[in-house]
């Protein structure tokens, strides 16, 4: 359920004590299969994902998601630093520093005390942690770390192949090499599905592998705040 308030708009209802904010339902699912796959169904209980949408809609929605959620224990909030097409015109808070600087400022905006550095979180009550997606540092979007996640299979090598060879015909018109491959190599799997959440749900992403070390890394502090 999307977080926000007013005419036509469900009513946010918390019911868990640490909350993970991400930018639509589709990394929502990810983030659902992520933490099953990696801390088991139990856990996964202990944690309310919530679509706070993306970089325009955030703002709002974290004033009313910090109305509702005035006892819980921990807030995690992650954002994509985007490897925008190229030509694209590119706003000051594109990179994952001015990400990272950006979300900092919409949580303190809601009366939130955020960490110091990406990937910690910040020792008030409630504990507030920060990830950008994929590492804090580079461009991308969480189907970079899926596409990370495959390297080396089969499947993988077929996709790059593919994708090489449309950069030899000048007939690649996509602006981002990660979102081109994750779509691609989910054409590719048992029951092709057209977005990454949907695809973790089948387990297309191997979250073993340490792309999604870092990541998995704080959500184990998002739960054991």
């Amino acid at each position: 359920m999307a977080a926000g308030a007013g005419s036509g708009r469900p009513k946010l209802e918390i019911w868990a004590d640490r909350l993970l904010l991400v930018e639509g339902r589709d990394e929502g699912n990810l983030f659902d299969a992520l933490i099953r796959h990696r801390f088991g169904g139990e856990r996964r209980s202990e944690i309310q994902i919530i679509d706070a949408g993306g970089r325009d809609r955030f703002p709002g929605n974290l004033r009313a998601i910090a109305l509702a959620s005035r006892n819980v224990r921990a807030v995690g909030a992650v954002r994509d630093a985007d490897d925008d097409a190229v030509g694209a015109v590119r706003d000051a808070d594109d990179d994952a520093v001015g990400a990272f600087r950006s979300i900092c400022g919409h949580l303190r905006q809601a009366g939130y005390a955020p960490p110091a550095a990406h990937g910690g979180f910040s020792g008030a009550t409630p504990a507030v942690g920060v990830f950008i997606v994929p590492d804090g540092n580079a461009p991308g979007a969480v189907e970079t770390l899926c596409r990370r996640s495959r390297e080396g299979d089969a499947a993988s090598g077929c996709v790059e192949g593919y994708m090489s060879c449309l950069d030899e015909r000048g007939a690649m018109r996509s602006g981002n090499r990660d979102k081109t491959f994750a779509h691609t190599y989910l054409a590719a799997t048992d029951d092709p599905v057209a977005r990454v959440g949907e695809g973790a749900l089948q387990g297309a992403w191997n979250f073993d592998s340490d792309a999604f070390a870092d990541l998995s890394a704080f959500l184990r502090q998002l739960l054991s705040a």
